[in-house]
This record gives C-alpha cells, structure tokens and sequence, in this order.
C-alpha cells in the first residue's frame, strides 16, 4: 500500500502567495510615495508663507524710502531657502495741502504732502513651488 501523506503547499500556491504579496507592497508603496510628495509639498508652502511677513516688512520699508522723484522699485534676493522678486510701480500720485497752514500761512506757505499708491508685485520660489503676491502700499514726501 501506497503511502500519499504530502504536506506543504504546491508550485502554484506558492505563485498566487507570492503575486499577492508583491501587489500589496506596490500599493502599500504608492499610498507611501504620495503621502511623501505631499508632505514635502505643504512643507514648501509652510516655509514660503512663514517668509511673506518678513519680506512686506521689508519691501514696505523701501518703498516708504523711496525719493519722491522714483516712480519704480525692484528687488530681488534669497532667504529662508527661497528666493524672491519684487516689482513696485505706483499707480496714483496726489498732492494735499495741509487745510489749517492754508489758513494760516496762506496758498504759497501752507504745507503740503506727496502720497503715492505703489502696486506691488512679489515672487516667491521654494524648491519649484511659485507663489505670486500682488498688494498695495503708500507712500509720502513733503512737497
């Protein structure tokens, strides 16, 4: 008599195992690729908004600084592992006497003031992630 007592599994549940196995780790692995994209894209938006405060800071300051005569501002750097342009061209310029020295001193004497609406143009780079901001900012000068 003939003894059949095989354990163990064949060829082919070995290959249907095996292809199963590799199918969940591809899928494990590109559910793991993007959530790594998109970690490392929100962590090139977060470092780009955190650097806004600190350059309008700064272009507000130029602009402020600017001579009465300038009628554009440009600027460009790199910072905070960005790098950015900026470009200021004002918009509407208008001269207001001071109504009270008017008054007193009359047209000639009175005091009067140069205000000027700059539109600003900034560009952020971070790592091939482009943000573009676009603002207004005043100015003034004794004229």
């Amino acid at each position: 008599m003939k003894n059949n007592n095989n354990s163990g599994f064949t060829l082919i549940e070995l290959l249907v195992a095996t292809i199963i196995l590799f199918t969940a780790m591809g899928a494990v692995s590109l559910i793991y690729r993007g959530a790594f994209i998109s970690s490392e894209k929100a962590s090139n938006h977060v470092n780009i908004v955190a650097n806004v405060p600190a350059l309008l800071s700064q272009i507000k300051q130029d602009v402020q600084n600017a001579s009465s005569q300038q009628t554009q501002l440009n600027a460009q750097g790199s910072a905070w592992q960005s790098t950015y342009t900026w470009q200021a061209t004002v918009q509407q310029t208008k001269t207001v006497t001071d109504d009270v020295s008017k008054l007193e001193f009359g047209e000639q004497m009175a005091l009067k003031k140069q205000f000027k609406l700059w539109q600003v143009v900034l560009t952020i780079n971070s790592n091939g992630i482009v943000k573009n901001y676009t603002f207004n900012e005043v100015s003034w000068h004794d004229a």
